[in-house]
């Protein structure tokens, strides 16, 4: 298994690094790719891209939300939802996904028109994430559309993620005799 961090706001640099990570573990031929995240979110943009390279992986792509204390913020439930494995440790969130507009430093406030666009398209690519996975395609979306959070529980629960894990080792342990 390759194992790669991504600690940090998700923008172009992010998506590079997924795609290498993602292109490493198929060159190497892993068993799978381990993404241990923690992110406040970031640019739809990226975003994109981080979802088209991990749902066209050839390997097993497994996101595990990381440490205690740490999230899959708004971009980031979008990228633990497209996963082929979704994790999340204790004392962890993933959530409150609705679409913010920056211009630079500031956040802009769109007309209500464009406001209703902007959120519509990040609903349907959640529900399109989501259903690929045949994960909770409702809940998923009220992190869009009503800006939810989940706890590790909750997102169990309400069957956002597959494993509530302390440690990778902990998450492979609880994979064994799986196919994913």
């Amino acid at each position: 298994v390759v194992d790669n961090n991504l600690d940090d706001t998700i923008q172009p640099i992010s998506a590079e690094y997924i795609s290498r990570a993602v292109d490493q573990a198929h060159r190497s031929n892993a068993q799978a790719l381990l993404i241990e995240m923690n992110t406040p979110g970031g640019l739809v943009s990226s975003t994109r891209d981080i979802i088209e390279k991990i749902t066209s992986s050839p390997v097993p792509v497994i996101v595990y939300v990381t440490p205690t204390g740490g999230h899959a913020g708004s971009a980031g439930i979008f990228i633990l939802e497209s996963a082929d494995v979704a994790a999340m440790a204790p004392g962890t969130a993933a959530g409150a996904a609705h679409p913010v507009t920056l211009i630079g430093p500031v956040q802009v406030k769109p007309d209500d028109e464009m406001k209703q666009k902007i959120e519509n398209d990040a609903a349907a690519l959640m529900r399109s994430v989501t259903s690929k996975r045949g994960r909770n395609i409702e809940a998923a979306e009220s992190a869009v559309r009503e800006s939810k959070s989940f706890t590790e529980q909750e997102a169990l629960t309400q069957h956002l993620i597959d494993y509530v894990a302390t440690s990778p080792e902990d998450l492979f342990r609880q994979m064994q005799g799986k196919s994913f």
